[in-house]
């Protein structure tokens, strides 16, 4: 099945540009060996306000309630501690939810990034490998799952209100903190007809991994700024074996780039 293009609100890319990925060696064997990707759950990721609205919403919505409850339009008149109770309450109902979605992630390609290869893969044993949009969605079109894509946008948690009335929307933000990223992220739901997913039948339970076509996905491999004539060597012999066949070249941070 495509990537869906349905009526979710989401940043679509305007265009088809390169992304990367960062990972160190055993994250990019595990590709090659699943031949999938890997989607991990929201609330395993290291942001904890992954997947929620931002903090500035709390706010804005009791005084949504208020001045809905005071215009006369709603039957049921809440009183102003009970609209915060209900306000409380879809903030929790959003953290339960973050465990039944699960996201890949990539970043926008301009140029390598010394703070993305220290903090996803290695200067001496990492791997970057680079795609595009269109890429990312050809390789994606045999799996059967329902995934979405969205750029990410970035906001302030503390001050800055997050556009409300999906249950998408969360998914599709983050804190301003993380906007060296550029994040662009599939999404997968795996919440089926309002039940949970029993993450106990699963393989791994911090996600899913899904069937991708790796060599329509994959454009070229880079190989980690520090990285030993030896890595270059074993990145390609293992890539070889699963039958990936890539160009494969150093970092230009690498001075044997």
């Amino acid at each position: 099945m495509p990537i869906l293009n349905d009526s979710a609100p989401l940043y679509s890319p305007s265009s088809d540009y390169a992304i990367v990925k960062y990972l160190d060696l055993t994250k990019f064997i595990s590709i090659l060996h699943k031949q999938s990707l890997f989607f991990c759950r929201l609330d395993m990721l290291e942001d904890q306000f992954e997947g929620t609205t931002s903090n500035a919403n709390f706010d804005f919505r009791v005084k949504w309630y208020k001045c809905f409850r005071d215009s006369g339009q709603s039957e049921d008149i809440m009183t102003d501690d009970e609209i915060i109770d209900q306000v409380k309450s879809e903030f929790e109902l959003e953290k339960k939810n973050k465990e039944t979605v699960c996201v890949n992630c990539w970043n926008k390609k301009t140029e390598e990034s010394a703070a993305l290869w220290k903090i996803y893969s290695d200067f001496s044993k990492g791997i970057m490998i680079q795609s595009s949009i269109s890429k990312l969605t050809n390789s994606l079109k045999a799996t059967t799952e329902k995934i979405r894509l969205s750029e990410i946008y970035y906001l302030n948690y503390s001050k800055d209100i997050m556009p409300d009335g999906n249950i998408m929307l969360p998914y599709i933000h983050k804190q301003k903190a993380y906007s060296y990223e550029d994040e662009v992220r599939l999404i997968y739901e795996t919440k089926i007809n309002g039940f949970n997913h029993d993450w106990s039948k699963e393989e791994v339970k911090e996600g899913i991994y899904i069937k991708t076509n790796l060599n329509e996905l994959i454009d070229e491999i880079v190989i980690g700024p520090y990285s030993p004539k030896w890595f270059y060597e074993l990145v390609k012999d293992i890539s070889i074996k699963f039958g990936l066949n890539k160009p494969i070249r150093n970092s230009e941070f690498s001075i044997n780039g």
